[in-house]
């Protein structure tokens, strides 16, 4: 009864030897199937970059659909399509002749308009009328000047005379009377006394001499005084009554005036309106640039709408530019004008990634069409608007292309990555040497053909590269995690702290199968 069971214990031993024995081998010869791939990398100064990326289209800096401000008929088509033009260059005119009317009608209206307010002004005399009472006030005004000067010169005269006739002497007659005789001295007497006292009259000599006498020229002056003082005054009231006269037909009636007035700013605007009017026949180029698209045939009628943006330069993402600017050749403007030499890119970046983004900040963009062509720009605008599709928050960013190659067009896909932070001169590692857990940093450091572990302190974590702040210098070589290739093809890796040299031990404890089968 022993005996089998004996055989079955030891039968069970060797099974179990023969499986422990078997995966053991496997083992052992598995790991020798093993290769062991060791990356290194050697810190080292360099720029370290973080940036942020978005999609978008090329698309001109600036692009306008030009369009005549006035109704009309075209007339004359000066530019064809792609052809470069200067600001202010004549691109096409319409009919002026209705403007030209309108515009001649109206300088009409405001010259009447000021020929009005110039009679209202006058009084409502016209220009024959005044010259007529200027002539006439004219003419009192020298008579009166004249009856003056007669009257301060009959005055002179008065003056002389009377100083002349103040110095003249009275000349008297003296008659001798023969002897009376006595019987009739009484009488003789009386009639002597009669004659003595007759006598002492002038002379009638005397009075005959009286025009050649001042004292007699005295009365004649102021005889001619009075009828020059007469004179002076007729004159006075001739050119006072004149004034008055004038006075009274040049009266300036306020309302008239203010009618008058309001009737030559009317007028006026009219003529600026229809000058305006006139000048926007002629459609000009609002900057320089490139014809992109001419829709504008002589003959047909334009309803004259004005230049506006095109769509294309208010792209925000990728699809939405790329349709813009395959719509912009065929917008209803007349024709669109294009800064073709002055690209950019307008890319919507995530929210969190738009916070970053700062005007100024470089960027560089990589086309789809152009295999390893690559254009710096700036980030020269930031929308602070959002632009939410299918509840994803974008945020316009525009991008300036720097001297972009001739090759690069409108419209095309580009990748564009701004540089939010960088660090120039700074000690560096690939990011993948570096082992991060919570807020420690370790690298695997290999001197002298040893691996130590290293904790670092970093800075700026870049696109590719980490920036070392410190625990490590220029030169340390850490070693990288790595890649196992097996037998069958598998590739594992290990982390950062990898094993250096051949086998690193089998299955069993001590490294190798340790005793026999026996």
């Amino acid at each position: 009864m022993k005996h089998p069971r004996l055989w079955i214990l030891n039968g069970a031993l060797v099974v179990a030897i023969g499986i422990v024995t078997y995966f053991g081998v496997t083992s052992v010869f598995h790991k020798a199937a093993t290769t062991t791939a060791v990356r290194t990398a050697t810190v080292s100064r360099g720029t370290v970059e973080q940036t942020e990326t978005a999609s978008g289209n090329i698309s001109p800096a600036q692009d306008e659909n030009v369009d005549f401000s006035t109704a009309g008929t075209v007339s004359s088509v000066n530019v064809t399509l792609g052809e470069s033009v200067v600001a202010g260059q004549l691109l096409a005119t319409l009919d002026p002749s209705t403007a030209q009317t309108a515009l001649t009608t109206a300088e009409g209206q405001l010259s009447t308009a000021e020929s009005n307010l110039s009679l209202a002004e006058s009084g409502g005399e016209t220009p024959p009328q005044v010259a007529q009472d200027n002539a006439t006030l004219s003419s009192d005004e020298q008579n009166a000047s004249t009856a003056a000067s007669v009257l301060s010169g009959a005055q002179a005269q008065l003056s002389s005379d009377e100083a002349a006739c103040a110095t003249t002497p009275t000349t008297t007659t003296t008659t001798t009377l023969p002897p009376a005789n006595p019987g009739s001295s009484n009488q003789s007497g009386s009639t002597g006394s009669s004659s003595t006292g007759s006598t002492s009259t002038p002379s009638t000599g005397s009075s005959s001499t009286a025009s050649s006498n001042p004292c007699s020229a005295v009365a004649s002056d102021l005889n001619t005084i009075n009828q020059d003082e007469t004179s002076l005054t007729n004159a006075q009231n001739a050119l006072t009554q004149e004034n008055l006269s004038i006075e009274a037909k040049r009266y300036v009636n306020p309302a008239t005036l203010t009618q008058d007035e309001t009737a030559i700013t009317t007028a006026q605007q009219a003529v600026t309106n229809d000058e305006q009017a006139l000048a926007e026949t002629k459609l000009t180029a609002p900057f320089s640039g490139t014809v992109i698209a001419l829709n504008g045939t002589v003959g047909e009628t334009v309803s004259g709408g004005g230049s506006s943006a095109a769509s294309s330069s208010s792209a925000s993402s990728s699809s939405a530019s790329s349709s813009s600017a395959g719509s912009a050749g065929s917008s209803s403007a007349f024709l669109t004008l294009a800064t073709l030499g002055n690209l950019q890119v307008v890319a919507g970046f995530p929210e969190a990634d738009a916070v970053k983004i700062k005007v100024g900040q470089p960027a560089a963009v990589t086309l789809s069409a152009l295999s390893n062509t690559t254009v710096s720009g700036t980030v020269t605008e930031t929308d602070p608007n959002p632009t939410v599709v299918s509840n994803v928050v974008t945020y316009d960013d525009t991008i300036s292309l720097t001297n972009p190659p001739a090759t690069v067009k409108d419209g095309m896909s580009v990748t564009v990555a701004v540089v939010v932070a960088s660090v120039s001169n700074a000690l560096e590692l690939p990011s993948s040497a570096i082992t991060t857990t919570g807020r420690i940093s370790t690298v695997s450091l290999l001197t002298n053909g040893k691996q130590t572990t290293r904790s670092i302190t970093v800075g700026l974590v870049g696109d590719s590269t980490t920036q070392i702040l410190s625990g490590l210098s220029a030169g340390d070589v850490v070693i990288e995690p790595t890649v196992a290739a097996t037998a069958g093809g598998a590739t594992t890796a290990t982390g950062g702290a990898a094993r250096v040299g051949g086998f690193a031990g089998g299955g069993f404890a001590g490294g190798g199968i340790a005793g026999g089968l026996g």
